[in-house]
């Protein structure tokens, strides 16, 4: 999403209001992490050749359980001040890039779906939340009774 800065570049040093929504942009990172729209809320000014921006940026973060990798949605807001380079016969930047980058480097990369998610089983991936007695714990529970008769 751009941002207009004939305003900003008219009145240097002056801070106006900056309110403004920066439309998702789906698979845009290259991990698992997805940014939603992000509203964007503060205050902004120019200053030669760059963009000060000071503001509250709220937006929905979809990304896989630390421990189960169930698909989550977790709502996520930022308070922040960034800068954006604006080159010399732009009419506009482009915000989203480093409002991005700000929202990914501070959220929680490690959410878990609930407190006590179990995750999945080491030997053959089964989700322990939903198969928490499958075959693998079985015969994990067969083999530990054994050993408890055999001598070291």
């Amino acid at each position: 999403m751009t941002l207009s800065v004939l305003e900003f570049l008219a009145h240097p040093g002056k801070r106006l209001r900056v309110q403004t929504v920066l439309p998702s942009v789906p698979n845009e990172t290259e991990d698992l992490r997805v940014v939603g729209e992000i509203l964007l809320d503060g205050e902004a000014f120019a200053q030669l050749s760059t963009l000060y921006v000071d503001a509250e940026m709220s937006t929905v973060i979809a990304q896989p359980c630390g421990r189960c990798v169930k698909p989550l949605e977790a709502p996520f807001s930022l308070r922040e001040s960034f800068t954006v380079s604006i080159p010399p016969t732009a009419d506009e930047v482009d915000v989203r890039p480093a409002a991005v980058s700000l929202i990914l480097t501070a959220h929680n990369p490690h959410v878990l779906c609930r407190p006590d998610c179990r995750g999945l089983c080491p030997k053959c991936g089964a989700d322990l939340n939903e198969e928490p007695f499958h075959a693998c714990a079985k015969r994990d529970l067969e083999t530990r009774r054994l050993g408890d008769f055999l001598s070291p």
